[in-house]
């Protein structure tokens, strides 16, 4: 059972896009916890003061920033038992993290859409000791007791190949991304891809995919039309088809297979849940594109 909350369908135009609803407060939202068997949240956007422990009720598997709470917020995830993964970003850079001065000269492409985010070099030998091996270990002084590890941007394997400017750097960035899941392995936690199709179907590709727990998937059937006010739609019929096949690759491989997806129709939300239950993924719906589920 649980305590995911879908916002009442406002306005939904010809083209499937959804207006904009009235309020993000909690006074807007229904319950469909007797519909949906959905137990696993990604909580990206709380923060140490946006933190509240009953957010989380309901959610057995929950991804969270560990860098952005305290240490007794962490504990209080564990001891209601929730399975915790922290955000881990190896292939951009934030520039409101505190190592952003030291490694920005590593900097490529500003991110589309999230404009305090740069594509990083990840063939640099200083990336790859920091992303492999002192970011998780800052997660686990504060938490040793995380569970593993949700890895962002890894689409940087693809981002680099796309560009002719890059070529010096396209070709070594599969193997340090492999050198730094390895990191991942030796230290005995799992980490789950967040996107990187194509970087995780080569892992596939050249059975190297034993080094990853599973993949989560954003926009399957969803798409993000505007990150800025919260405006959402269904999926172009081409989209949905190539990631149902790609994660029935995934999954044929052995592989967990997670769902994130943007909505507030909740028919759309009834042909996520279906869809996951039949192919037992794990699937999370939020309505706030930052992932906090009550801003």
């Amino acid at each position: 059972m649980i305590l995911t909350l879908l916002a009442v369908i406002f306005l939904i135009d010809r083209c499937g896009e959804e207006g904009e609803k009235p309020g993000t407060g909690k006074e807007d939202l229904i319950d469909t916890s007797e519909k949906y068997d959905e137990s696993y949240g990604v909580f990206l956007g709380i923060d140490e003061n946006s933190f509240n422990i009953r957010d989380f009720e309901g959610y057995d598997f929950v991804v969270i920033d560990a860098q952005e709470l305290r240490a007794e917020q962490l504990r209080q995830l564990h001891s209601t038992g929730h399975t915790v993964y922290s955000y881990l970003n190896v292939g951009s850079l934030e520039k409101n993290r505190e190592y952003f001065g030291q490694y920005k000269k590593l900097c490529l492409d500003r991110y589309d859409n999230w404009p305090d985010e740069i594509w990083v070099n990840v063939t640099d030998k200083a990336w790859i000791k920091f992303a492999g091996e002192t970011l998780p270990q800052m997660i686990l002084e504060k938490d040793p007791q995380i569970d593993g590890f949700f890895l962002d941007n890894l689409d940087i394997y693809g981002h680099v190949q796309e560009k002719k400017k890059y070529k010096d750097i396209a070709a070594g960035t599969y193997d340090s991304l492999i050198e730094i899941l390895e990191s991942y392995r030796d230290m005995g936690l799992p980490v789950l891809v967040n996107g990187a199709d194509d970087f995780v179907t080569r892992l596939i590709e050249e059975e190297e995919h034993d080094l990853i727990r599973g993949v989560n998937q954003e926009t399957v059937f969803t798409r993000i039309i505007d990150y800025d006010r919260d405006k959402f739609g269904k999926a172009k019929e081409e989209q949905e088809q190539f990631y149902v096949g790609y994660l029935k690759m995934c999954s044929d491989a052995g592989l967990d297979v997670f769902l994130l997806e943007y909505t507030r129709d909740a028919d759309l939300a009834e042909k996520i849940a279906r869809y996951s239950e039949k192919n037992g993924y794990r699937y999370y719906i939020s309505e706030h594109v930052n992932l906090n589920p009550y801003e």
